[in-house]
């Protein structure tokens, strides 16, 4: 089973669609919140092997001929090079210890210990990148209701999978990953695809609010799209990923675990904590230059009864207790700086709504803080069919786009690619732009 780059887009759908449910036999014997942990790690220490190996090769063919001038033997000096830890991270790349890398994991999957195996596999991970993966892999392989002949199943099944040459420009990996956390979300109805925004999303708004560098905030973060969005548009453009700052907060373990991963897959480290953006603010003294989300829509009984009337962040009123879209959207505003910007995904009822709501909007608007909205199509979403809007703030207009909101209507953009799913195509997200 080998992952062609030059394969066509179908044939790319049908390939994940073949790991998906040559995996989900395994599902009878466990539920879906156990499962996604079991699938998701081993699809992390696949990809880590493979940009490992990839860069281990490189390395080999450049000390192929070496000779050293103090007359080391050229094993001496190839086995250091090999496992030289900067040579591998100067290249955004893990370097991977023996024990934890995949090629050990196959030559002892037939071994009864083999869940053993693979959660020394994962410390020996966390011990060597503590700041980016302790307690983020969960070590679930030993105590899973999975015999070890279930895990060699699913380690054989991975093993095949060529990511392809320039797989983290590409992003051949993030597909693969996408395309598993929306089955999840498929699979666990509603609450599964919390954490989950499409690609096509994420990308339009990082796209539209043009993040060069900078301070970039996602308080309902989950697994990380929006990070992952310009990240890559930093490498697109040739800037070092290294001059945009990550802060994110998560409530939920499994998406701020999942969000760490993918931050890590991309050479990248952020400060992603857990907590209620509500109530518990991690990053209260924060003004960011970006702020994207994609907050839950219309959370009802979010706490207002918990809110004091003196807290900075709602100067605009305190929304009711039955939606939280206006709690949201006023949590952005306060934590942009002077000259910040904010993209986020909302439920198309915050446009019309009328009472406490209404009013918090008109002084939003008085302010001149809304720069534009686009109306989106409906099922852009896995899990939910309805039509949502995206927004844009801005701290500080332009001169012609004063007391001024630019309104785009695009819900006749879209590409169907299933009975139940749209997305926004390159050629949409530059019109757009």
């Amino acid at each position: 089973m080998v992952y062609n780059l030059d394969m066509k887009k179908e044939k790319d759908i049908n390939f994940e669609d073949k790991l998906w449910k040559a995996a989900d036999k395994l599902r009878k014997k466990i539920e879906v919140h156990e499962y996604k942990y079991v699938v998701l790690g081993l699809i992390f220490l696949r990809y880590i092997s493979y940009a490992f190996e990839e860069r281990r090769k490189e390395l080999e063919k450049k000390f192929t001929n070496k000779v050293s001038e103090d007359f080391i033997p050229y094993e001496n000096i190839r086995k250091e090079a090999l496992e030289d830890k900067d040579r591998y991270l100067s290249e955004g790349i893990l370097y991977v210890p023996e024990k934890a890398r995949w090629d050990y994991l196959v030559k002892n999957a037939n071994q009864t210990n083999i869940g053993e195996i693979i959660d020394k596999a994962i410390e020996l991970l966390e011990e060597e990148y503590p700041r980016q993966l302790k307690d983020v892999i969960p070590k679930i392989y030993t105590s899973i209701n999975l015999d070890p002949g279930d895990l060699a199943y699913l380690i054989n099944l991975f093993t095949p999978i060529d990511f392809g040459y320039d797989h983290k420009g590409k992003d051949i990996f993030g597909r693969i990953y996408e395309y598993f956390l929306g089955k999840f979300a498929e699979a666990e109805g509603r609450r599964g695809g919390e954490f989950y925004t499409p690609r096509s999303l994420t990308k339009l708004i990082v796209s539209i609010l043009d993040i060069k560098g900078g301070r970039i905030f996602d308080p309902a973060c989950g697994s990380g799209g929006f990070f992952i969005a310009a990240l890559e548009k930093l490498e697109r453009e040739g800037i070092d990923k290294n001059k945009l700052t990550i802060y994110g907060q998560e409530s939920k373990e499994t998406p701020w675990q999942i969000c760490k991963m993918n931050l890590t897959l991309r050479g990248a480290e952020g400060d992603i904590r857990i907590g209620d953006s509500y109530h518990d603010d991690k990053f209260f003294d924060l003004r960011a230059d970006y702020v994207v989300s994609n907050p839950p829509f219309n959370d009802s009984g979010w706490g207002a009864d918990r809110i004091t009337y003196n807290d900075p962040r709602f100067r605009y009123g305190i929304p009711p207790d039955n939606n939280g879209n206006y709690a949201w959207i006023q949590h952005y505003i306060y934590h942009l700086a002077p000259s910040g910007k904010a993209g986020f995904v909302m439920a198309n009822g915050a446009l019309s709504v009328g009472g406490v709501e209404g009013e918090i909007r008109r002084k939003i608007i008085e302010d001149d803080l809304v720069y534009g909205i686009v109306a989106c199509p409906p099922k852009l979403f896995y899990n939910v069919s309805l039509p949502v809007s995206l927004w844009f703030l801005r701290k500080s207009k332009p001169n012609h786009m004063k007391a001024k909101v630019l309104f785009i209507y695009a819900k006749k953009m879209y590409k169907q690619i299933s009975r139940r799913q749209v997305i926004f195509t390159e050629e949409h997200i530059e019109k757009n732009c």
